[in-house]
């Protein structure tokens, strides 16, 4: 059992004895279940466009290149700076070239998955229109056929109506 400082424990301890004394159950909130409560991921929210919007960006710009421009401002120096930058490049490649393809790997990783999600997302999406339209044409099928028997129960109605005249007028000559 963790022990809290003594006198939160003198508190719980207490507040434990009062409960078994008024014969209530005690819920006290856990630490876990505070936090879960509080800051939990169900908390939030889904949006789903903005999530969209993310995969992709991501899917759009998922690699990085090892290769950018040297500039130099220094209007009278900038062929050596060049120079010395190039030199400085290649004397660097070898360590960067690796790096930079193993990163563009995870991140071509990330993005197929992020794809495969936006996929799955999108079919439940369909799945749901689909699902709404068909109920709707179910809807409007069941409304159809409401009103065809108001009008045949009508229909049945009169022909009893008609029957019950029919047969006491019979009787009755």
């Amino acid at each position: 059992m963790v022990k809290n400082n003594d006198r939160i424990q003198q508190f719980l301890d207490s507040t434990h004895e009062e409960v078994e004394k008024s014969g209530e159950r005690c819920s006290l909130l856990t630490f876990n279940g505070f936090w879960d409560k509080k800051y939990g991921a169900a908390e939030s929210d889904f949006d789903r466009r903005a999530f969209l919007n993310d995969v992709s960006s991501l899917m759009a710009s998922n690699q990085i290149s090892y290769y950018q421009e040297i500039t130099s401002y220094r209007k009278g120096i900038a062929p050596a700076v060049f120079f010395f930058k190039r030199v400085i490049r290649k004397f660097n490649a070898f360590l960067f070239l690796p790096l930079v393809a193993a990163q563009n790997a995870v991140n071509m990783s990330f993005a197929r998955f992020a794809g495969h999600v936006r996929s799955y997302i999108n079919r439940e999406e369909n799945l749901k229109l689909q699902i709404l339209r068909r109920e709707k044409e179910l809807e409007a099928q069941i409304e159809k056929q409401d009103e065809k028997i108001k009008e045949l129960s009508l229909t049945v109605k009169e022909l009893s109506e008609q029957i019950s005249r029919l047969t006491t007028g019979g009787s009755e000559q």
